[in-house]
């Protein structure tokens, strides 16, 4: 055991149900707590309780955090959604709430990923083919058909592939949004687990996925070099500590990286069972336990996501 109580928020996610399910087969601990703003969803499936939060916009948030804290003796949190990492950064809680270790990526990360044209940004600057990227309110883009995306929202629901027709409407109804570059082909997606630790050892798993609704339903494991030296490259350049999705088109001009998730991705549980562990280590890292020696998932592996049925 590494702890003895370990509080996942955003349990009624795919992400923190994700990894409740790693945290229980795992045996890393005696409880894990979830909890959620949310209480109809089936996490008590997975959690040894769940509990009802503030949400992350919410001022008492933090306190209703603290009081789970000390409620069920945690002594580690694991957050997993999107709008409580980035209340966590701006409030600087990225080592420890109420003196309880926090599992995140470091802040460098956070403040690149968070923003999509931060992002974009970062990569022209350092010299990785990047999608051109801009503002709705500044102006139409040079190419149709591009994504229109939110730029800073997390997932799919809001990106939209938009023709020239269409322009003037999204620029007046989303102007604080992105425009993003079309990469095409469609069908050379990749999603890429990238996991640096604190002496800065780099493991990476490389997945061809197929979306559907904005979730991975399929991925096949490849080993791609290319793909590889640029992901390694990022890591190091970010000072990554801990773990990050990547994701990235294969285009004409090499791949290209169209987004960086600071967190757990949503294929975490695929990923674990494929050997590629960044929540286990993670809190090994956290204990100050030495990681164990990760063997590559061999190339050609398959995934695949099924429906479950639940009744409570």
């Amino acid at each position: 055991m590494l702890y003895h109580t370990i509080l996942v928020t955003g349990c009624a996610g795919d992400i923190g149900m994700g990894i409740g399910r790693i945290l229980k087969m795992s045996c890393v601990s005696d409880k894990v707590i979830g909890c959620d703003l949310n209480d109809d969803h089936p996490g008590i499936h997975v959690f040894d309780k769940c509990e009802l939060v503030q949400g992350a916009d919410s001022e008492n948030y933090l306190e209703t955090l603290k009081e789970l804290i000390e409620k069920h003796l945690i002594d580690l949190i694991i957050p997993t959604s999107e709008p409580e990492l980035r209340v966590l950064l701006d409030k600087g809680l990225l080592e420890t709430i109420n003196n309880i270790p926090v599992v995140l990526a470091n802040k460098k990360a956070l403040i690149i990923g968070f923003d999509k044209l931060k992002t974009a940004d970062f990569l022209r600057l350092n010299d990785f083919p990047y999608p051109a990227t801009k503002i709705v309110k500044d102006g139409v883009p040079e190419r149709f058909p591009c994504i229109i995306k939110s730029r800073y929202g997390a997932g799919s629901r809001d990106v939209l592939l938009v023709d020239e027709g269409l322009s003037g409407y999204y620029s007046k109804k989303r102007p604080e949004d992105i425009w993003q570059e079309y990469l095409e082909p469609n069908d050379q997606e990749y999603t890429c687990g990238v996991y640096r630790s604190k002496t800065g050892e780099i493991r990476t798993i490389i997945i061809k996925r197929r979306l559907k609704d904005g979730i991975t339903v399929y991925g096949e494991v490849v080993d791609n070099s290319d793909i590889n030296k640029i992901i390694t490259r990022l890591a190091d350049i970010i000072d990554l500590c801990g773990s990050i999705n990547v994701q990235l088109r294969l285009t004409e001009r090499g791949p290209v990286i169209f987004e960086i998730n600071p967190r757990f991705s949503s294929t975490v549980v695929f990923r674990h069972l494929l050997g590629f562990e960044d929540v286990i280590w993670s809190l090994s890292e956290k204990s100050g336990v030495p990681l164990k020696y990760y063997k590559p998932v061999t190339p050609g592996t398959k995934l695949y996501r099924l429906s479950q049925e639940v009744v409570i």
